[in-house]
């Protein structure tokens, strides 16, 4: 008698196909967007541009939303690539902050960056790590307490590995939590208050990334406030 597919790997499947069938529609959808902020076909007034705007950040949100499905729909099968190479984890830290850094700025947030003279190059999916990194750096902008903020990220080698960590004053996680950290759609209630449109996806896909290319991640919550992640990577 042939084996029925369970509910969950139905729903997974649904998603799955649900996501493929969103990715092209959107790329279309952002382009047309692109292409009319642009004014390549016709000028547009002041109101017209801050419509079109707001509609491309939403997309943005959107194709984000999608991916990190695709993404999750992969890791569940066993089909998440990864393409390990040299890479300098310092120079992804630094791209990574430097794209943050205006929203940081907006929210009031110092980013620190803490780095040895010398530090060894890791043998990782460079584009993968990139995720990782800025999945842990804007969770601690975003879920920043009221007034001044820091975000400390510091780089430092142990044995035969690179320790990373994110170290921040914010709201911080319930202990009561700390279990469903990094499960599929595990969000905060205070989270879900200030972050409406998170999808809880981008833990889940962090600790699946760290771990195939070689590593472990993990968190603690801080003496005075907040909360510090952190993840190791071979060295190369």
């Amino acid at each position: 008698m042939p084996k029925h597919p369970s509910k969950k790997a139905r729903v997974s499947d649904a998603v799955s196909i649900v996501a493929h069938q969103l990715k092209n529609p959107i790329s279309v959808l952002y382009g047309y967007l692109e292409v009319l902020l642009s004014e390549e076909i016709g000028k547009l007034n002041k109101k017209q541009k801050e419509y079109l705007t707001d509609a491309l950040k939403n997309v943005e949100v959107i194709s984000k939303i999608v991916k990190d499905l695709l993404d999750v729909s992969r890791i569940e099968e066993g089909k998440y690539e990864i393409k390990p190479r040299e890479t300098d984890l310092v120079k992804i830290c630094r791209e990574v902050i430097n794209n943050l850094s205006s929203w940081a700025k907006a929210s009031n947030c110092e980013i620190v960056f803490k780095k040895p003279a010398k530090l060894p190059k890791v043998y990782v999916d460079s584009s993968k790590i990139y995720y990782v990194i800025e999945n842990l750096i804007s969770n601690a902008i975003m879920y920043k307490s009221s007034g001044p903020a820091q975000v400390v990220i510091e780089l430092k080698r142990k044995g035969n590995k690179v320790l990373f960590s994110c170290k921040d004053n914010g709201i911080g996680i319930p202990k009561k939590d700390f279990k469903k950290v990094f499960s599929k759609f595990y969000r905060s209630e205070e989270a879900v208050v200030l972050n409406p449109s998170g999808t809880g996806l981008g833990l889940y896909i962090s600790k699946a990334i760290i771990q195939l290319n070689g590593g472990e991640i993990w968190f603690e919550r801080n003496k005075d406030k907040g909360m510090t992640f952190y993840f190791t990577l071979p060295i190369a």
